[in-house]
């Protein structure tokens, strides 16, 4: 699998707000079940605080393609999402 970091970008304030709100009562054990498949699972997301519409999620995937097709759900609430590909596992630093 490649390793991506994507940008996923809110239609509007009120896209995040439903998008949230869908996902209220769901446990994490749940959510991470939501967001991984045979072809693509999200590792880990960014949320950004306040009236920012943008989040960061890091993704294992085969191709974009597949991170498309296991965020098809949710299409009402995103612009066309953003990918940087690399070959190595990315690396934190603080």
């Amino acid at each position: 699998m490649n390793h991506y970091i994507v940008t996923h970008t809110f239609k509007s304030k009120e896209a995040k707000e439903a998008f949230a709100k869908a996902g209220e009562g769901m446990s994490e054990e749940e959510q991470i079940k939501n967001m991984t498949g045979e072809n693509a699972a999200c590792q880990m997301s960014f949320e950004t605080p306040g009236d920012n519409l943008t989040m960061f999620c890091y993704w294992k995937a085969n191709s974009p393609n597949d991170v498309n097709d296991m965020l098809s759900d949710f299409d009402e609430f995103f612009e066309p999402h953003k990918f940087e590909q690399t070959n190595e596992p990315f690396k934190f630093v603080t």
